[in-house]
């Protein structure tokens, strides 16, 4: 007698069930993917992130084509798809510019960038540096044994901070400060006038000889390694100030000599000593 194959009633219902689960996963697959398609497409294709317009605030000496050029680069070293969407998306935009990116334009502090997603708009905050004074590189040395002099056009403006950050002019007297470096060598843009550690006094320096009333001739730093300064004045002596430490008494010092001495008849006051004061 022949054996017949019997299938039961929870069978059949299991195999329903699965196949019904695969259905509805190929369903979910679907429409995942349909998601995911929609959506590169919206960031992509569609309107809704490309920018109407982009507005540069703060801007007065960098040019925008320049400032432009910095916010391709910027995205440019982004990810894949920021490179991708490039920078009409406002996805892509960062929210402010790396350091590194900021030394290619040394005139610029700072950059924000503020986004209006609604508005589809961007604006580019610049904070440019502002001039504090000029740096001159005065000599260069050819050998050990010969010096040749610089003319003006390797002067630089440099900013509050003390930083290098454009051409400039040689100038003279009390109107902008000045300082002639026969010590160093081309030290560039966004380089420090003089060493971290020697930017605070130096810029008491700087406040000090302003407030004394003096008529500069030249502010000058011979050698870097003596971390002194020198003033040069027309009408009264030499000034010396050291780099190691604060200048901020010395107005009041220099007052003093004024009232008490035949001021510019002195050959020199001596300042290079902390809390003392030598003259002659």
């Amino acid at each position: 007698m022949k054996k017949e194959n019997a299938i039961s009633w929870s069978d059949v219902r299991s195999r329903e069930e699965h196949r019904r689960v695969r259905i509805f996963s190929g369903f979910v697959f679907l429409a995942i993917c349909a998601l995911l398609a929609g959506g590169a497409w919206t960031v992509i294709y569609s309107p809704l992130f490309r920018i109407k317009n982009i507005e540069i605030i703060g801007k007065n000496n960098v040019s925008r084509d320049d400032i432009m050029a910095l916010a391709t680069m910027e995205i440019s070293r982004g990810s894949f798809w920021k490179r991708i969407l490039g920078t009409e998306n406002i996805l892509t935009w960062p929210n402010d510019f790396s350091v590194n990116s900021l030394k290619l334009l040394p005139e610029l502090k700072s950059v924000s960038i503020k986004k209006s997603y609604r508005q589809r708009k961007i604006n580019i905050v610049v904070e440019e540096k502002k001039p504090f004074g000029v740096w001159c590189l005065r000599q260069v040395t050819i050998n050990t044994d010969e010096t040749q002099a610089i003319p003006d056009s390797s002067c630089f403006w440099f900013d509050s901070d003390g930083i290098i950050f454009k051409k400039a002019i040689g100038v003279e007297g009390n109107l902008i400060t000045s300082l002639s470096d026969y010590s160093q060598k081309n030290i560039g843009l966004n380089s420090k006038i003089v060493p971290d550690e020697f930017i605070a006094n130096i810029f008491s320096i700087f406040r000090a000889v302003s407030a004394s009333g003096l008529s500069v001739k030249e502010i000058r730093l011979n050698d870097l390694a003596a971390q002194e300064i020198e003033v040069d004045t027309y009408d009264g002596p030499k000034i010396y100030f050291s780099l190691r430490f604060p200048a901020d008494s010395v107005p009041g010092v220099i007052q003093s000599l004024k009232e008490k001495t035949t001021f510019g008849n002195l050959q020199y006051v001596d300042f290079r000593v902390e809390n003392r004061v030598y003259y002659k």
